[in-house]
């Protein structure tokens, strides 16, 4: 299957779906999509979940999206007319990943989110759904920088590497490097308390520890590479907590910084053109700090989404989007011709609807209905003039967190920031030997969840510590807000009334 180029809206502020059945009514719309059984939306087979797609822009408001293939596909079962609206372009998105409503009631609480409130101002409508308003207010000054989308082409990495998505459906190709990914998760303590300008530059590291797997071999026999804890040599702990015992083989306890500089270099010799390499850390800056001064290009890490593009032919990439920092992802060519999209609208047959294959939780699953790939494995990323991997993608496990429990702050520990995301830890016994595992474990259950407010909720279902404040950009000083910091505002009503019972208008469109 070529990659998807079209998407339509479901639900929200000037969506698609309107007027498929009552002109600004989700409900009959959400009781087709909940009674449709067939595969297109349910590729798991009838009682399965259904599984559309959820699109992130670059401002971090989102919308819940069907493929083309499923749109024809329902309005064709259904015989509405395709909306006169211009579907979203693939480009539009920072990231398109996979959503799933196992009840009609997930799907209607979803589309709760998007409703837009009324606005006297008929000539200069936008978006002030509670899901996407602190968004739109925020506008450009959301820019650099997308957390939300990061987060989702998180998820969108661990399906394309188990196997339990179609990345053709996501307006990817299907990557020649998903079979194997190696992931490093490197932890590097410092004294907490050290406030120098050049911490960074100098730091006082008590210890490091790392363990390297391959996904998704890891995640079938929990096989580790190497797993290493280093204390550094003559490092007194005085007003720092002592050091828990390493759980997972035995610590250096003679570690120097000439010594840790030259273990960190041997690690980092990855000499596989062909496997892409993931590495987790906690404190970023300080982290790359320390792979820097030991001779590793961090400054030609990038992120995640990078890895989207690499292995297809440069000369199918598409140019990047003006309304993107980078290049979203690239298509191998686009799914529907002018041709086509005019055959559409005249009702002609369509032998290419298929769903993408996903079960209820996210794996991959044997009874689900999967597209053929039409496009042929490629081989090694430098050939045909293929895009080659990245040297490696720096995933900062701290602000995905953050960005998904809507916190400012997480604490300086992986313990505090576990505990944030509802994960039991103890940060009085720290050991970086013990946090690189937590850490990779921290990661893994982020991105095999539900999609990122889905998971949020699921969260706070199960709370080990008291909430701490949101930030809701619409709320706080334009002129204090730090892009690269941001948090997506809460999916509540502020107005202190339930979405059932605020002023909806059916001019708000």
């Amino acid at each position: 299957m070529e990659p998807e180029t079209y998407y339509y809206q479901i639900g929200g502020f000037r969506a698609h779906s309107d007027g498929w059945f009552q002109m600004y009514d989700d409900k009959p719309t959400i009781d087709a999509i909940a009674n449709y059984e067939g595969p297109e939306l349910r590729p798991g087979g009838p009682g399965a979940p259904i599984e559309l797609v959820l699109g992130i822009l670059h401002n971090g408001a989102s919308y819940v999206l069907m493929t083309s293939h499923q749109m024809w596909a329902f309005i064709r079962k259904h015989r509405l007319r395709p909306s006169p609206r211009r579907p979203w372009k693939v480009d539009e998105f920072a990231s398109l990943s996979p959503i799933y409503f196992a009840t009609k009631g997930d799907l209607q609480d979803k589309l709760k989110t998007y409703k837009v409130k009324y606005q006297k101002n008929k000539k200069d409508k936008w978006d002030n759904s509670p899901a996407n308003r602190g968004f739109f207010q925020l506008g450009d000054k959301g820019a650099p920088g997308n957390p939300r989308a990061d987060f989702e082409n998180q998820r969108v990495l661990y399906r394309l590497f188990t196997k339990s998505a179609t990345p053709g459906a996501l307006g990817l190709i299907n990557p020649p490097w998903a079979g194997a990914i190696r992931v490093i998760s490197l932890v590097v303590n410092t004294w907490h308390k050290d406030r120098r300008c050049e911490r960074f530059d100098n730091p006082n590291i008590i210890d490091v520890g790392w363990t390297d797997v391959m996904m998704p071999e890891y995640l079938e026999s929990r096989r580790v590479t190497e797993t290493v804890h280093i204390k550094m040599k003559g490092l007194a702990l005085k007003n720092e907590e002592q050091n828990a015992p390493f759980e997972h083989g035995t610590t250096n306890q003679e570690g120097t910084v000439d010594m840790l500089y030259s273990d960190v270099r041997r690690l980092f010799t990855h000499d596989s053109a062909n496997v892409p390499l993931v590495l987790l850390v906690h404190d970023e800056e300080m982290v790359r700090g320390v792979l820097a001064r030991s001779g590793v290009d961090v400054g030609s890490f990038t992120s995640v989404a990078a890895l989207f593009q690499c292995g297809q032919p440069q000369k199918l990439s598409r140019r990047r989007s003006s309304r993107s920092p980078f290049r979203r992802r690239l298509n191998a060519g686009a799914s529907h011709s002018s041709r086509d999209y005019e055959r559409r609208w005249k009702y002609e047959p369509d032998n290419d609807v298929k769903p993408f294959p996903v079960d209820q939780e996210g794996q991959s699953s044997s009874s689900s209905v999967r597209i053929k790939e039409d496009v042929k494995k490629l081989g090694s990323s430098h050939q045909d003039g293929a895009i080659p991997l990245p040297a490696g993608c720096i995933v900062n496990v701290q602000k995905m967190v953050r960005t998904l429990m809507r916190v400012a702050q997480t604490g300086p520990s992986v313990q505090a920031t576990a505990q944030r995301m509802n994960i039991p830890a103890n940060p009085r016994l720290p050991c970086a030997g013990n946090e690189c595992h937590l850490l990779l474990n921290m990661w893994i259950s982020m991105i095999e969840g539900r999609a990122i407010d889905e998971q949020w909720i699921d969260r706070l279902s199960h709370p080990i510590q008291p909430p701490s404040p949101t930030i809701d950009p619409a709320e706080a000083g334009t002129d204090e807000v730090d892009p690269n910091d941001y948090i997506p505002p809460p999916m509540r009503n502020t107005g202190g009334t339930t979405a059932q019972e605020d002023n909806w208008s059916d001019d708000d469109w």
